[in-house]
């Protein structure tokens, strides 16, 4: 599973894309189209290779709390939860190969 200081980059032979049309976010891959959520699309534009997963959750609850400023901010999950959550998700990504993983020690 992913750790805390893993540093997920998208897979070469994806894109992101919001088609405008169906006002969809959009994973292009080779002969493949996966149509994502918000939280997806957002959790996978902030894999650029430079950032670790437990950044990116900072940034995802961040973004979170912000939009939920009118609402009860008790609802949102803790920073550990949401951080297994996000592994999760990155994992599955990469056991499609959308998504590789680096560890901040390969990096030169």
């Amino acid at each position: 599973m992913f750790v805390a200081g893993s540093l997920p980059k998208l897979a070469a032979k994806a894109r992101l894309k919001f088609d405008k049309v169906r006002e969809k976010h959009l994973l292009l891959l080779p002969e493949k189209v996966v149509v994502l959520n918000e939280t997806a699309a957002s959790i996978l534009r902030l894999c650029d290779g430079s950032q670790t997963v437990n950044t990116i959750t900072e940034s995802i609850r961040t973004s979170l709390m912000v939009g939920s400023e009118t609402r009860n901010s008790g609802a949102l999950p803790d920073l550990k939860t949401m951080e297994a959550d996000i592994s999760g998700f990155l994992q599955e990504m990469a056991d499609q190969g959308w998504v590789v993983l680096h560890h901040e020690s390969e990096l030169p």
